[in-house]
């Protein structure tokens, strides 16, 4: 991972390169692959519990199901390097299933769901980079070296 301080902070990416970058993007597609693993979570947990007969049961499963699609297409764009805005998708469902643990009082999944947050936040980061910038300064070293 390429990092941008001395202290190798994961949410300090340096973006200037373009192996700083893509470990950035493929940060996102991870944490985008593990959220849509927990949306599966929630939809076999939402048949065990709930069911689908009630209205709140279909509501649960419906938005699991959501997640986990959503994240799974935000992974597999960001793994290849694009997907910025499948990436902000996903971020903004993460950013919900976060407000809705700090409702529950869930601290874990305040925890796991905030640390997935950062790492699609940098993923996002790290697709635009790549969108946006021409040329990174790596780029002339490989060039001249």
């Amino acid at each position: 991972m390429a990092f941008n301080d001395e202290t190798r902070r994961f949410w300090h990416i340096d973006l200037t390169t373009r192996a700083g970058a893509r470990s950035a993007a493929y940060q996102g597609a991870v944490a985008s692959f593990i959220f849509c693993v927990m949306g599966v979570l929630g939809i076999v947990v939402g048949f065990g519990m709930v069911g689908t007969s009630s209205p709140q049961g279909l509501a649960l499963v419906g938005g699991a199901a959501l997640e986990a699609a959503v994240g799974l297409v935000a992974g597999l764009r960001l793994r290849s390097g694009k997907g910025a805005y499948w990436g902000m998708a996903a971020a903004v469902l993460a950013a919900l299933e976060l407000l809705g643990k700090m409702v529950a009082l869930s601290i874990g999944g305040v925890i796991i769901c905030g640390i997935i947050l950062v790492f699609v936040i940098q993923g996002i980061r790290g697709a635009l980079a790549l969108k946006n910038t021409a040329s990174f300064e790596d780029d002339d070293i490989e060039v001249f070296g």
